[in-house]
Parts: structure tokens; C-alpha cells; sequence
């Protein structure tokens, strides 16, 4: 089993040390973002079942490609482009190789209560409802921002960067993405509409 790491190495640390082949470094690295890497793939519609795999993937690019860092970048932001760049792939190839996607709410439902009363279990069906339809309205790179933006808290640069594109695109595609949230979410639900 992997140690943590040393509670006041940085990850400027624990790369340098990685790069010179100290396993434990390495280690270190994916326990701290691991949690992080398997948040971002459930937000970005991995599938439940395929989760784990994806984000072994992510760590196996960071492994590969750990030489290619460049120190003074956020490592953080690194490990979030492939963590994006890693579900996106899995998307295209589960979409050649099988039928349609995980419904968004179905892959973040990970950390729901597992035994939710009756009157929870209607609040969820219908906010389930309600977040999968307004998540369906977004594209690709609209999930990605919102989910980095908004969800995981990065700064509108380290979400640039992250995602190879500038600053301006970020606030773009930020935007749009909260409107159709917004215009969805304020939209009565028809069920009740109808039951009016």
C-alpha cells in the first residue's frame, strides 16, 4: 500500500523526485489527486462501471508523460487536462463500441445516501430529473468548464490551462453554460405543471 505523502512536500517535490525514479514520490502524487481525478471523470459522464479503469488510464499518461511537465506550471491543472482529455476518449470509444452515454446525474450519483427515505426518494428523482436534463443542454466543452469552474473550484486561468484554450473561451463557454442551467432550472417541471 502507497504511503501519503509528506504533508509539506509540494508537488513541485514529489514531480522532481518522481522524475529521478523514486516510486514512493510517484505514489504520493496519485494519492493526493486521485480523489480529485475520480470526482472529475464521474462529473464528466464516465460511466460508474468504468471509472476506476479511466482514471488508472489518466495515471498511466501522467506516469508516460511526467518528463513533459514543466516545473513552475500548475500540476494540478496538468493532471486535470488529462483527466478531461482521458474521459473524452473513453466517451468516443464507448460511443463506437456501444449505445448511448451514462446519464450525467446516474455517473456523479456516487455519494447519495443508499438508503434515502420515501419523501427523499421523490426530492431526488426529481431534481435527478431535472439535473440531467439541464446537463444534456451543454456540450462537451461546456461540461468540462463548469465542472473545473464551478464544481472544482479552479481560477478561470488554471482552467485555461488545463484545457489548452484561452482565458476569454473559459468566461465563453462559462456563460453559456450557466444560462442554460439557469433557463432550465427556472422552467417549471412539466409533471407539475401539468398537475396544476
Amino acid at each position: 500500500m502507497a504511503r501519503s505523502p509528506e504533508p509539506d512536500a509540494t508537488d513541485e517535490s514529489l514531480v522532481a523526485a518522481a522524475r529521478a525514479g523514486d516510486v514512493r514520490a510517484f505514489e504520493g502524487l496519485l494519492l493526493r489527486h486521485e480523489a480529485r481525478v475520480l470526482r472529475v471523470l464521474r462529473y464528466l459522464r464516465v460511466a460508474p462501471s468504468d471509472v476506476e479503469d479511466v482514471a488508472q488510464e489518466v495515471f498511466i499518461r501522467v506516469f508516460r508523460h511526467l518528463k513533459g511537465y514543466r516545473p513552475g506550471g500548475s500540476f494540478e491543472g496538468w493532471i486535470y487536462r488529462m483527466t478531461v482529455n482521458a474521459a473524452h476518449d473513453h466517451r468516443r470509444r464507448r460511443a463506437t463500441d456501444s449505445g448511448p452515454e451514462v446519464p450525467w446525474t446516474e455517473a456523479a450519483s456516487g455519494a447519495r445516501d443508499p438508503h434515502p427515505g420515501p419523501a427523499e426518494n421523490a426530492d431526488q428523482a426529481e431534481l435527478k430529473g431535472r439535473l440531467e436534463a439541464a446537463l444534456e443542454t451543454l456540450t462537451e466543452r461546456e461540461r468540462a468548464i463548469f465542472v473545473l469552474r464551478e464544481i472544482e473550484g479552479l481560477e478561470t486561468g488554471a482552467v485555461a490551462r488545463a484545457l489548452g484554450i484561452t482565458s476569454i473561451t473559459v468566461r465563453r463557454h462559462l456563460g453559456l453554460a450557466r444560462g442554460r442551467l439557469r433557463r432550465s432550472f427556472e422552467a417549471p417541471p412539466k409533471e407539475k405543471e401539468r398537475n396544476r
